[in-house]
């Protein structure tokens, strides 16, 4: 026999069926805590190398303001080329730019703002450094520099600025962009022999290196002091020394020298020895009172090949050398008179490159060379009405008829003249010993224009370089030293 319930008590099973979260039966009931708000902390984050991370986090409240202690939360990166983030919300960067990291609870969701723009930290050489060059020849190896941001990650778009002295080398790039390995590069063209610093900096920081570099020649010049220079003094020759070799960058004929003690200057030495390519004796010793003669020089041995310089002497004159160093002119009067030994205006008579000499009643001596006369016009000269290249008239023996005229190329080492400030060796002295017969690295000269009317202006004190021009006998020798014949002076 069953038993049917009555009415009433299915009426209220069906309520507390329909009504399960009210309560029912007499027990009581929890409203459900909906997430209604997140906020994300922190919210914006900058990274400044690639693989740094930051712990974000987010806090939930419900409908009703109150917090939720341990949400449901995804994680998620708009940009993981830029950061991603794990599913506790530990965000890293991955790549230069913008990201946005999303937090999401249930319905509701917030996200903080995020970038990565690398900076330079580090720079590192990569390679090129520790060569050896050829003077006007590129270095083998590029230069090349790596930018890396504070986790050794390579930086992309750093500007790396490369300096050399402009006297030792050129660069065909001066500034340069990495590249997506960090990477930038440059080629060095050595101008000089010795020792060359390239620095490597980006720019807009103090983050720099260095590289070392060394150049060599094929021609050598040989010095030999007969009296001991200072140091000041040794550095001032040996700078000198270098520059000449950095414009002469081909090898002459050897020669086995047999020159017997007072035939290169009444205190020249006896001398048996291979020259290779060309040998000063250097003296300093008392000439005449300051402020006269400074030095000078001549060669007195020469090839019969070539009729270029085997041996040569310069004489500096103690009284001045003090003043020359002062004034910073020691070096330039080193590199004029090392001029006169390798030829120029010492040898134009015999090479015959002189016209008009005004020493033998000439009224407008001038330089013939090509090369020269091509170097003057490309400097300004293609307008000068005289005889090119013009050559001085003035100052007797020892000056004229053996440098540019002064009225004319003013400023220009190889005028009878040197001036505080900038003498440059230009185009046209360094064409002019082509024209003798050496092989140059024009490249290598000074910037130099003719700019006659402003002479006047900018100019330091003037030097006169008065009688430099020793007059010797010039010996022209074989390669094995025998004196063929004496050129009188």
């Amino acid at each position: 026999m069953s038993t049917r319930p009555s009415r009433s008590t299915a009426i209220g099973t069906l309520l507390c069926s329909a009504l399960l979260q009210a309560g029912c039966g007499g027990g009581g009931g929890t409203e459900s805590r909906v997430p209604t708000t997140v906020v994300v902390t922190p919210a914006s984050v900058s990274f400044t190398a690639i693989g740094q991370a930051r712990q974000l986090s987010a806090t939930v409240t419900d409908q009703d303001g109150a917090t939720i202690a341990s949400p449901t939360l995804v994680w998620a990166s708009s940009n993981t080329a830029v950061a991603t983030v794990t599913t506790a919300g530990l965000v890293s960067a991955a790549g230069n730019g913008a990201a946005r990291i999303t937090a999401t609870a249930g319905s509701a969701t917030a996200s903080a703002e995020l970038s990565v723009a690398q900076t330079p930290a580090q720079i590192q050489r990569v390679s090129g450094d520790q060569q050896t060059g050829t003077v006007a020849q590129a270095l083998p190896q590029p230069l090349i520099v790596q930018v890396n941001d504070a986790n050794s990650v390579p930086v992309p778009g750093a500007a790396v600025t490369y300096v050399a002295p402009s006297d030792a080398a050129t660069l065909d790039i001066a500034t340069a962009a990495t590249g997506a390995d960090g990477r930038a590069a440059t080629t060095l063209t050595v101008l000089a022999t010795g020792a060359i610093q390239v620095t490597a900096g980006v720019t807009g920081t103090s983050l720099a290196t260095t590289f070392s570099e060394t150049g060599t020649s094929p021609f050598t010049i040989e010095l030999r002091f007969l009296t001991t220079p200072t140091p000041a003094q040794s550095q001032a020759f040996t700078a000198a020394q270098r520059r000449w070799q950095g414009l002469i960058v081909g090898d002459i004929a050897d020669v086995g020298l047999n020159a017997a003690a007072g035939t290169c200057g009444a205190d020249s030495p006896d001398i048996q020895q291979l020259v290779d390519d060309v040998l000063i004796l250097v003296t300093l010793e008392p000439i005449d009172d300051a402020g006269g003669v400074l030095g000078a020089a001549a060669p007195c041995y020469v090839r019969s090949t070539s009729m270029l310089t085997v041996m040569g002497t310069m004489r500096f004159d103690t009284a001045d050398l003090a003043l020359l160093e002062n004034v910073g002119l020691l070096q330039a009067v080193v590199v004029h008179e090392m001029g006169h030994v390798l030829g120029f205006g010492t040898l134009w008579p015999s090479l015959g490159v002189l016209a008009d000499p005004s020493l033998s009643g000439g009224t407008d001596p001038h330089f013939t060379g090509p090369q020269a006369l091509a170097a003057f016009d490309a400097a300004g000269g293609g307008t000068y009405t005289g005889a090119k290249v013009p050559v001085e008239t003035t100052g007797g023996a020892g000056t004229a008829d053996a440098h540019w005229r002064e009225s004319v190329l003013d400023t220009e080492l190889m005028t009878g003249f040197v001036q505080q400030g900038v003498n440059p060796l230009s185009r046209i002295s360094v064409a002019s010993l082509a024209d003798l017969g050496y092989s140059m690295n024009l490249q290598g000269a000074d910037p130099y224009t003719l700019a006659p009317a402003l002479k006047a202006f900018g100019r330091g004190r003037s030097f006169e370089l008065a009688n430099d021009r020793l007059h010797l006998p010039v010996r022209v020798v074989n390669e094995h030293g025998q004196v063929l014949r004496v050129i009188a002076p």
